[in-house]
């Protein structure tokens, strides 16, 4: 059976709770006629209304799932509106074989076997729901039969036969270390901040990406940040109204990643950099496009609205950032692929453990660092858990610092200073 699955986002109130939710949903085009996958979109409902990004991420799954299996001859009579019920684990297990083939024959980086492997759980979940809820499954997620064992070295050898490689040897391992290699690089280089943000169209997204640098709030964050704050944060205003005398102020991230409540330390500098990058040359303006297009005034607790008055999203950031990332590589050579608008989640603490340690990262134990800074990382990332994040952050500090030793100086003088600062400062190591 030939059809199309495409994912839309739909807002309502649940009947059964008056709950106001969003989320995706799965629509199979079949001829002329739309269907809804109803198991797929409960489901959605169930697991995903509270984050667009987990929505996302399970809908596409689901969808590529299901265009796996229209493929397959056993599907070819089935409803596709009853897939779920003939499904198996041996066919969760051959859609995921199946793209290691197609990367292997293609001798692509990704998707790495970690995607893969959290991908089948994804599914895992989705069928579990299923079963727990009363549907029919034929899938038992119990058994282990349906995860494929790519460090088996028979299954190296049927992909890397069934892939026909004949250009290249490289298998599996060999392609999952060059994207390890890739994804783990040493740092953001000043060039490449420079870069990345003369690249992008829309200046709001260079104050965005300003504003992650030096404060490593994520996207979901960024785009809750507001013109004047309410609760905890009536302090936020736009930096020519606030304290000047304050070198850092505390902001309260509401409803975070988890649906969690985070505060965050944004220096005096990176509040000035909102202002005279974008509130004063083009927030007012923005506002005025923004209530002609939805007929009222843009709400005090929005701030960052693109050229168009449209509030901004983290799907909007991620896209703004790939182009962006695309822009400066056709102009610049030597630009990384690796970078993304997420690296300055990753920049943060790594310059903040050698700012606030210098040469102690280079000559102390561990241990002693984890005691001294852990619940100042803890806070500012927003993670529960640091330990494993922190011995990661002090590998990658370390790097940084030992290929500028003798010349770390200029990185911890100014232990308090704004991201504009702090790239100038790394700019001096080159």
């Amino acid at each position: 059976m030939t059809f199309s699955i495409s994912r839309q986002i739909i807002e309502y109130e649940t009947p059964d709770t008056g709950l106001h939710v969003r989320h995706h949903i799965l629509i199979a085009g079949i001829g002329n006629r739309n269907h809804l996958l109803s198991h797929a979109n409960l489901y959605l409902l169930n697991y995903a209304r509270q984050s667009l990004k987990t929505s996302n991420r399970y809908s596409s799954v689901i969808s590529m799932f299901y265009r796996y299996l229209s493929a397959e001859p056993r599907f070819a009579d089935k409803d596709i509106a009853n897939y779920h019920v003939f499904v198996t684990n041996n066919d969760i297990r051959r859609w995921q074989i199946s793209r290691q083939v197609t990367r292997v024959r293609n001798q692509s980086a990704g998707p790495v076997s970690e995607t893969i492997f959290e991908d089948a759980k994804v599914l895992l979940g989705y069928f579990h729901w299923l079963n727990t809820n009363g549907y029919l499954t034929n899938v038992e997620v119990a058994l282990k039969t349906c995860i494929a064992n790519f460090k088996s070295e028979r299954m190296l050898a049927y992909v890397k036969a069934k892939a026909r490689v004949t250009r290249s040897g490289k298998n599996i391992q060999t392609l999952d270390k060059e994207s390890r290699q890739c994804l783990f690089n040493s740092l953001i280089t000043s060039d490449e901040i420079r870069q990345y943000l003369d690249a992008f169209a829309d200046p709001v997204y260079q104050t965005l990406f300003k504003l992650a640098l030096g404060t490593a709030m994520r996207p979901i964050d960024l785009c809750k940040f507001p013109y004047l704050g309410d609760r905890k944060n009536v302090h936020i205003l736009p930096y020519s109204e606030m304290d000047h005398e304050k070198l850092t102020f505390e902001y309260t991230a509401y409803g975070s990643k988890g649906n969690k409540t985070r505060t965050i330390v944004i220096h005096r500098d990176d509040l000035r950099m909102i202002d005279e990058s974008y509130i004063k040359p083009l927030y007012q303006d923005r506002r005025k496009l923004y209530k002609e297009r939805y007929g009222k005034d843009c709400p005090l607790s929005v701030l960052f609205l693109n050229s168009q008055g449209v509030p901004i999203t983290e799907t909007m950031i991620s896209s703004r950032g790939t182009a962006a990332k695309k822009k400066a590589q056709a102009t610049h050579k030597g630009f990384r692929d690796s970078v993304t608008f997420y690296d300055s989640r990753h920049w943060w603490p790594t310059v903040f453990l050698i700012k606030y340690f210098g040469d102690d990262l280079l000559t102390k134990a561990v241990d002693f660092l984890w005691a001294a800074c852990a619940e100042a990382l803890k806070t500012q990332m927003g993670h529960e858990s640091l330990e494993t994040t922190f011995h990661h952050y002090v590998d990658k500090a370390r790097v940084v610092m030992a290929a500028a030793k003798g010349r770390t100086t200029e990185l911890v003088t100014q232990a308090n200073s704004g991201v504009h600062a702090m790239i100038a400062e790394f700019h001096c190591l080159r």
